[in-house]
């Protein structure tokens, strides 16, 4: 899905950072302050991703690529982020609501260790059983209802010089009152089969009980999660498991619909954000 100037391993941020210590200033003069956007820097430095570091300010020049126009990586882009638009990557930028967004990013969302952002539409979700007769009452975050940040799905995970996301995610039960959850980025947001293409990359998190209890879950309590990168995005290893998971709820309704803040740590990278999963009995185990 990358456009022309997309490079092959499908970077999609700054292509690297200085490798000195973050403790102070860098021996270039670079401030290494943590940034998420070029604007968090001073005038002379841009943001800059690495997997030592994170993302700090850096001297070098910074992009002239605006909102909305094609991009390889974040220093093609003025504001130093480049996101995954509907087919091919662009340059996004900060933003405060709606009203700043629009054409192929025209959502205004908030990812944590990120900030607000413009994105692109997520995909029709209407392939997941939301509205299922059978779900099974769990407990909800604000007495039964789950609406705007609770009722979207943005992961963002950084990689390294890389950052992508997953916007669409379905669950299944597992067990007497257990959950499996699967968040994606691409292919056909209908619930699973053996015939649905294969995504570009895949969440999936499990043991996650759905019991009632709004506590946060660990990679401690037994939460494990598991990433699947199909396009190679992040790493070109079939899989990678992470080392360490937590989950939030923010609204459980097994069998109808589950909302969780999430931060997954895996060697060389972090998965963070929040999801909103459908039912879909195809995960059903």
């Amino acid at each position: 899905m990358n456009d022309d100037s997309t490079p092959a391993d499908g970077s999609i941020d700054a292509t690297s950072a200085t490798d000195a210590s973050i403790d102070g200033p860098a021996r270039d003069g670079s401030s290494l302050a943590a940034c998420s956007f070029n604007v968090d820097c001073p005038a002379d430095e841009r943001c800059e991703c690495s997997e030592m570091s994170g993302c700090r300010c850096t001297i070098g020049p910074r992009g002239a690529r605006r909102f909305g126009e094609p991009c390889a990586n974040g220093n093609d882009c003025a504001s130093a982020l480049c996101v995954e638009g509907p087919s091919g990557f662009l340059c996004s930028d900060q933003c405060r609501g709606p009203s700043d967004c629009m054409g192929m990013l025209p959502r205004c969302v908030s990812v944590p260790t990120v900030g607000q952002f413009c994105a692109r539409l997520p995909p029709d979700a209407g392939g997941t059983d939301a509205g299922d007769a059978g779900r099974e009452g769990g407990a909800s975050s604000d007495a039964g209802s789950c609406s705007g940040a609770c009722a979207t799905t943005l992961l963002m995970g950084t990689f390294g010089a890389t950052r992508g996301n997953f916007d669409r995610a379905q669950h299944g039960r597992a067990g007497t009152d257990a959950i499996r959850i699967e968040a994606h980025f691409g292919g056909n947001p209908m619930c699973p089969s053996a015939s649905s293409p294969t995504p570009d990359r895949t969440l999936v998190i499990v043991n996650v009980r759905a019991n009632g209890s709004m506590a946060p879950q660990t990679y401690a309590d037994g939460v494990r999660a598991t990433l699947f990168d199909f396009r190679g995005l992040f790493t070109m290893a079939p899989l990678l498991r992470a080392t360490d998971v937590r989950v939030t709820p923010r609204y459980v309704d097994r069998g109808a619909a589950v909302s969780y803040d999430v931060t997954a740590t895996f060697p060389g990278g972090t998965i963070v954000g929040g999801l909103f999963a459908g039912h879909c009995p195809s995960l059903d185990e």
